[in-house]
């Protein structure tokens, strides 16, 4: 009995937190209150966290102010017991929470994480009037097939391409689109000039970087539920970096169900299909298969050797679909190679002149390019002024 009574009380709990879910109109606009952000009173919010988000599915998210050097990138999760709400972080950073009897108030009781202030006093906040508040511009409804067709266009996003449709601003560099109370598009005109487009999803928000569609792992419809990217299991081919066991005299040969009809090979200098030389090295060291562009079929991923005298170690990496070739190179700066690391491609940056490792990352295409990590020519330059 005493179970089913806490277990009631949770219930009514979450009924009472979401008691504004029900989306509202105004001005001939529909506005969702989903998810329920409640905001910190009568504290600084540059100091302490800011806000508490709770969406529909169970998911959480606390703020962290701007002094924070400590961002919490991922979405967590809450639970509720009795009168007490506890949202957890990756296991290790969580808030535990006192729940007014109305739902609306949230305080402090503990946490393991920084910028927090026991006993601070968090406030619901509709978002039907903090929508309400802001500066509302009135256009074409911005639906979701319209912005999957707007997605097709990334990496090359611009303010330009929202503006004629619905929006309220925040400043007038912020933006807020409205998508069928089920998405929340943020549009951002970045001090550097690029646009920063996320789509959050109302119900549990995950979150979608709409600037990277179509690069590795990234994709619209995907995220949407309306497409599934096909898997393709990264493998090696061959690999000699780093060994002495190179076969320079001699050639291998490969064929792939996902090209019927195609025989690949490799030598030290070169790797074709058939007559079609698709890139070659000073040597080819290695050549591994996998999926950078979410089309189910693998590229041909190499670290080669280029130059006569003066030789640096590159990244290659050949679309065979598309006939079309990505380089990762700081010739004379930084040398990179490839190794196969628990199922993942990973790219190592080197220094030039005594190889010593200084940053490993996954392999990735973004935004048309081998995605790059981290140091920079203009670092390397810094350091030797």
């Amino acid at each position: 009995m005493k179970r089913a009574i806490l277990l009631t009380v949770a219930v009514v709990t979450v009924c009472i937190i979401f008691s504004g879910c029900n989306t509202a109109t105004e001005n001939g606009v529909s506005l969702h209150d989903t998810p329920k952000i409640y905001d910190l009173q009568d504290e600084d919010s540059l100091v302490t966290m800011p806000t508490v988000t709770l969406y529909e599915n169970g998911n959480a998210l606390l703020s962290q102010p701007p002094i924070s050097s400590y961002a919490i990138l991922e979405i967590g999760k809450y639970k509720i017991d009795g009168n007490q709400l506890t949202v957890t972080h990756n296991d290790s950073s969580s808030a535990t929470f006192e729940i007014s009897d109305d739902g609306d108030t949230l305080t402090l009781l503990s946490a393991n994480l920084g910028f927090t202030k026991v006993g601070a006093v968090y406030k619901y906040r509709s978002n039907t009037d903090y929508l309400s508040s802001l500066t509302k511009f009135d256009g074409k409804k911005l639906t979701l097939d319209t912005l999957r067709k707007i997605a097709k266009k990334a990496p090359n996003l611009a303010v330009s391409d929202f503006e004629k449709y619905e929006h309220f601003d925040i400043d007038p560099d912020s933006h807020i689109f409205d998508i069928e109370d089920e998405y929340t598009l943020k549009v951002i005109f970045a001090a550097d000039g690029s646009t920063n487009c996320t789509v959050e999803r109302n119900s549990s928000g995950e979150s979608f970087p709409l600037s990277l569609n179509g690069s590795t792992g990234y994709v619209f419809d995907a995220f949407l539920g309306l497409a599934s990217i096909p898997k393709c299991e990264t493998r090696k081919w061959l690999d000699y970096f780093g060994t002495n066991e190179m076969p320079w005299n001699e050639s291998k040969e490969l064929t792939l169900t996902e090209f019927p009809g195609v025989t690949f090979k490799w030598t030290s200098e070169k790797v074709t299909a058939g007559d079609k030389e698709l890139f070659w090295g000073m040597p080819v060291w290695n050549i591994y298969l996998t999926d950078l562009t979410n089309d189910g079929k693998p590229e041909f991923c190499s670290t080669v050797s280029l130059g006569s005298g003066m030789i640096d170690n590159r990244i290659i990496v050949f679309d065979y679909v598309t006939d079309k070739m990505y380089q990762l190179s700081d010739r004379m700066y930084y040398d990179y190679f490839l190794r196969l690391d628990n199922g993942k491609l990973m790219v190592t940056q080197t220094d030039y002149l005594d190889g010593k490792p200084l940053v490993t990352a996954e392999l990735q295409l973004r935004n048309g390019e081998i995605f790059r990590f981290g140091n920079t020519i203009e670092d390397k330059n810094s350091v030797t002024d």
